[in-house]
């Protein structure tokens, strides 16, 4: 386990207490600040889901990305005031997205994602000659991963998004696959279909 990011909490002074709803893109930012329980959480995917149900709050799963959930907010039309609770690194801005389409909604950083360097174990894997198996969440992670390059070890890059595909960039894999869903489960299948065809390819090798 080698994670490329650190949740850290940061100070939050908004006024939340007239909140009808909160918005939900990552799982980590369920449990950063203390908001009444019973609120309405709309969650981008299932795993989002399941950590807010399990804190209480009344939850609206989404596609699994934020671009669709933010579209998918703005069709159901809620009445009240909601909240991005959000990281300071996010691709799609869903406040100003639900403000223009005259939804209200704060737009709250609770945490940081900061930048964690390779264990001591993963470079050892990445300066050698069997193939690694690198699944990237996120468009930071890959840029993350990027700027600890470059990397000797044949590369099998999988990714949740078209977004994160083209973050991946200069880091020259040998093949880049795409999860069929942006979901982890959908990203644990793909990352185990590759391990299993680089698997099958060096037994028929």
């Amino acid at each position: 386990m080698s994670p490329l990011i650190e949740i850290v909490p940061v100070p939050v002074a908004d006024d939340l207490s007239e909140i009808t709803g909160v918005i939900f893109t990552s799982a980590q930012a369920v449990d950063v600040l203390a908001l009444p329980r019973g609120l309405t959480a709309w969650c981008v995917g299932p795993k989002t889901t399941e950590r807010a149900k399990s804190a209480g709050f009344l939850t609206i799963t989404g596609p699994g990305d934020a671009a669709g959930l933010a579209q998918m907010i703005m069709q159901a039309a809620p009445c009240g005031r909601l909240a991005h609770i959000r990281g300071r690194h996010v691709q799609a801005n869903i406040a100003q997205t639900l403000n223009e389409s005259g939804i209200p909604c704060a737009d709250i950083i609770a945490y940081d994602q900061r930048p964690l360097t390779l264990t001591p174990e993963a470079k050892n894997a990445l300066k050698g000659t069997l193939p690694v198996v690198l699944p990237l969440f996120s468009a930071r992670t890959a840029t993350i991963l990027n700027e600890q390059g470059p990397f000797l070890a044949p590369l099998h890059v999988v990714v949740m998004s078209e977004q994160i595909k083209r973050a991946v960039g200069r880091m020259h894999a040998q093949t880049i696959g795409i999860a069929a869903q942006p979901s982890g489960n959908a990203m644990v299948d793909a990352t185990v279909a590759r391990l299993d065809a680089l698997l099958k390819d060096n037994t028929n090798g």
